[in-house]
């Protein structure tokens, strides 16, 4: 009998982890055309509402997309609050950890001095991280839109759910890219 429990056990945790391999590589693969249409001038890119956003340090390139009312759609992208013009202060939010719709999983490996790099309206908007910190999630000071030119990466600390690790970066320079 204890054989039997183990082996469907078994068997019903490959399911999952097969499930989730699946839906990463889905969710990448459909992250990686959306990123390639941008860059093609491609008419399925959204070009009214959404970015890209390339961290070079992490290998990290992905659409950036506006948060739905509840916040539903971070489950599979990165979403931004409020704004998408890059001269207002605009926030970021991702989730970390593993598995499924995790692109900031590596978002703690920034340092200040690092790159980052936004493509909006034609637009490739070089960003330099100028402060990493932490917050509890009850801190809601820093969605105030106080700070002209800035950019704050926000994802979930690994070690305490209740904390958020926030990136700062300020613009160095923006270049009109050739359609």
């Amino acid at each position: 009998m204890r054989k039997r429990l183990l082996k469907i056990v078994f068997i019903v945790l490959v399911i999952i982890l097969v499930r989730e391999v699946v839906l990463v590589s889905i969710a990448r693969y459909n992250n990686k055309k959306s990123v390639d249409a941008y860059f093609k001038n491609d008419t399925s890119f959204n070009y009214k509402s959404d970015f890209i956003i390339e961290i070079p340090k992490i290998n990290l390139e992905s659409v950036i997309k506006k948060a739905d009312a509840d916040f539903k759609n971070l489950d599979d992208s990165l979403v931004y609050y409020k704004y998408d013009n890059y001269k207002e202060k605009l926030i970021v939010f991702g989730h970390s950890g593993v598995g499924y719709g995790t692109y900031f999983n590596r978002l703690d490996e920034l340092g200040t001095g690092d790159d980052v790099y936004l493509y909006k309206d034609r637009h490739k908007i070089s960003y330099e991280v100028s402060k990493i910190y932490s917050v509890f999630d009850t801190e809601l000071g820093i969605l105030n839109n106080d700070k002209k030119g800035v950019m704050l990466l926000i994802t979930c600390e690994k070690s305490n759910k209740n904390k958020r690790l926030v990136v700062e970066l300020t613009i160095n320079n923006v270049q009109t890219l050739k359609k």
